[in-house]
């Protein structure tokens, strides 16, 4: 019995501190811009032709999100922003608005440089499963439901202090404007 003890002690133990760094569990790197990117095959159709530009001018991953940024006109976000509203897979298409200058930029990056808008993009399951773990009210059943969901959500961030002025760019009616929360 006492074996039995101790055992579940360690096992609270190290489930404690399995949860406690959950954040030092992760996998990640630079996307490289001398080559196309190539994902999941179950990306949505399209997202590679739209990640793949020449203006792409960073771009990295940490599990399984994706993150990737540009620096272009107005004409050239027009276009972009055509080609992501029509995206197959993506329930919501958004265009968030941040005040200020972009930068792109790894978390573990120590210099950036400039860009005008980013792509974020993740399973729609790991995106609200990460969403839920981060308030602490939800059950592990709820957690586990929304990892199931299939899609992907797929963002645009853009940032209204840079070069470009959001009055100069076409935005298709499919997409909706946002503000930073």
């Amino acid at each position: 019995m006492k074996t039995l003890s101790r055992k579940w002690i360690w096992g609270v133990i190290g489930c404690s501190l399995l949860l406690t760094s959950w954040e030092a569990f992760a996998l990640g790197a630079d996307h490289p811009n001398d080559r196309p990117v190539t994902g999941s095959t179950n990306w949505p159709k399209g997202l590679d032709l739209l990640i793949n530009t020449t203006n792409r001018v960073h771009g990295y991953f940490v599990n399984a999100e994706d993150i990737f940024f540009f620096a272009g006109s107005a004409p050239e976000l027009a276009a972009f922003l055509q080609k992501y509203s029509q995206l197959d897979g993506v329930a919501k298409r958004r265009l968030i608005l941040h005040e200020g200058t972009g930068e792109a930029k790894s978390p573990w990056g120590k210099t950036g440089r400039p860009c005008d808008w980013k792509l974020y993009m993740c399973p729609k399951g790991w995106h609200n499963a990460g969403v839920l773990l981060q308030q602490a009210t939800n059950s592990v059943a709820a957690i586990q439901q929304a990892a199931k969901e299939p899609g992907y959500v797929v963002e645009i961030h853009f940032w209204t202090g840079g070069r470009i002025k959001l009055d100069q760019v076409a935005i298709p009616k499919n997409v909706v404007v946002e503000k930073e929360k």
